[in-house]
């Protein structure tokens, strides 16, 4: 690396906007400082770089690009030629992409909250590009960093507890699938919050929910983690033989919909089978910040339950509510 450069202060974060945009700051200057021969090799390559099909990478000049539909290297040479940032903001606006101020806000905050799955592939990659981090953090913590308070941490300008973060940032805590949601990582967390449940475990349950998270259950208003799991010990000390099914309705980008059922009996033995529907809201980092459920209980004969897995974990086997016509 060049003794003349010093990413602190010659390149923007990559959280820093301009007409909207994150990520554009920062593409502006390293433009300008590989045409001056300042931008270090290991910056070059993702440099004005799109998806490259082969490696499965998208750098984020490439996101960038494909958001305002700009060609790169025009791009480039707007940049070069333009005496300001605005000049470039001017010309974005005539030759690009158009998006309103809620859809540039709406981009910049996925890119900004973003965590990533922790793939082998990206732990592999991560434990390369940053040395020591995977000893300081993990390797779960460091496959699910979010790759801005990376690039902001390797440049010195976030401290080690900055990246660890906290609250619903937390990386320490980050509980993969993240928002935004697919249909497949949505199904991924439906059935990972019904396996947590049907272990009838309230400290490990608590742990899938933000510290503050707010619950609305039945009648029941609760906050935080304490509270959470004083309600499921309760829950599971008067529920007995409790078995749940859970199976998504619904989906937007941090927010999930269910219907379940569970079948139970109290302690004189008498069975129900309880209906609900519930409304999940996510951190970024995966862990739930708002949970509201409607329950309905109906007895139910013995000889009319449909769950008889063993207790635990229901069997991949095992059909799904709308397979048993619930």
């Amino acid at each position: 690396m060049s003794e003349s450069f010093n990413p602190k202060t010659m390149l923007r974060s990559p959280r820093e906007k301009l007409g909207g945009y994150v990520i554009l700051p920062r593409l502006i200057d390293k433009v300008r400082l590989h045409e001056k021969k300042l931008l270090p090799d290991d910056y070059i390559p993702n440099l004005l770089k799109g998806f490259d099909p082969e490696t499965g990478l998208f750098p984020f000049d490439g996101r960038f690009l494909a958001f305002v539909g700009t060609d790169p290297e025009e791009l480039r040479k707007t940049i070069l030629d333009s005496i300001d940032d605005q000049s470039v903001i001017r010309w974005l606006d005539r030759v690009g992409r158009t998006h309103s101020p809620e859809e540039k806000e709406k981009w910049s905050e996925m890119l900004s909250e973003w965590f990533s799955e922790p793939t082998p592939e990206r732990i592999s990659y991560r434990t390369q590009a940053f040395p020591g981090l995977v000893d300081l953090l993990g390797k779960q913590a460091l496959g699910c960093a979010n790759s801005f308070d990376l690039i902001d941490y390797d440049e010195g300008r976030l401290s080690l507890e900055g990246l660890k973060g906290s609250g619903g940032r937390s990386l320490l805590e980050a509980l993969p699938p993240f928002p935004p949601f697919s249909k497949e990582t949505a199904l991924r967390k439906v059935r990972l919050a019904e396996d947590a449940w049907n272990s009838r475990n309230p400290e490990k349950v608590a742990l899938a929910y933000t510290a503050d998270s707010q619950w609305r259950n039945r009648s029941e208003f609760l906050v935080g983690r304490p509270e959470i799991i004083r309600f499921l010990t309760r829950k599971w000390t008067k529920e007995l033989d409790y078995r749940l099914i859970k199976e998504l309705w619904a989906l937007d980008t941090s927010r999930i919909a269910v219907r379940f059922a569970y079948e139970w009996h109290d302690d004189s033995g008498n069975w129900f089978r309880s209906y609900g529907n519930e409304n999940w809201e996510f951190a970024p980092n995966g862990l739930m910040s708002r949970r509201m459920a409607s329950i309905n209980d109906l007895p139910l004969r013995e000889e009319d339950r449909k769950f008889h897995w063993p207790q635990g974990r229901r069997p991949d086997d095992h059909p799904g509510l709308s397979d048993l016509g619930l």
